[in-house]
């Protein structure tokens, strides 16, 4: 395998780990603060709309940071090359990791709330509102990772 097949290899591998890991998280998190016991109310503080934000900052965060460290360490120990790849994102881990985790809370909170609002859901059953967090944070860990792992493997 080329070197760069080896990287793209490793981003996808890595981006799965994270989609599981974050899918499982979000699963049990909302086990935690909601329940399966009774319907989920939408807006307010507290409310399933709400919990976007610090779901989407958590995950992108841990998304950015668990495999930029192992990245890191794989880079130090030789495991790894450094690959050619410019990016807009900081070149410190924390740094990138605290960039994307707002910009996800931001967007990806304000995203849900227009699905919620257009659709005009008071109301969500608990499995389907379990569903759609659990997915959720499958889908953030695949938009995160990626950019954010070549950014650590960068020259």
């Amino acid at each position: 395998m080329t070197g760069m097949a080896v990287i793209d290899a490793y981003v996808r591998k890595e981006t799965r780990i994270s989609m599981a890991i974050n899918a499982m998280l979000s699963l049990l998190i909302f086990l935690v603060v909601f329940g399966l016991h009774q319907p989920v109310e939408s807006w307010g503080l507290g409310r399933w709309v709400f919990d976007f934000l610090p779901q989407s900052f958590m995950i992108a965060l841990m998304s950015v940071l668990i495999p930029g460290a192992i990245a890191h360490k794989k880079l130090k120990k030789g495991v790894l090359a450094p690959v050619p790849h410019s990016t807009i994102l900081p070149r410190n881990l924390l740094v990138r990791g605290l960039v994307l985790a707002g910009a996800s809370a931001g967007i990806g909170t304000a995203l849900v709330a227009g699905l919620v609002w257009l659709t005009g859901m008071e109301i969500i059953a608990p499995i389907p509102a379990l569903l759609f967090k659990s997915t959720y944070g499958a889908i953030l860990a695949l938009i995160v990772t990626p950019p954010a792992l070549r950014a650590a493997l960068a020259a």
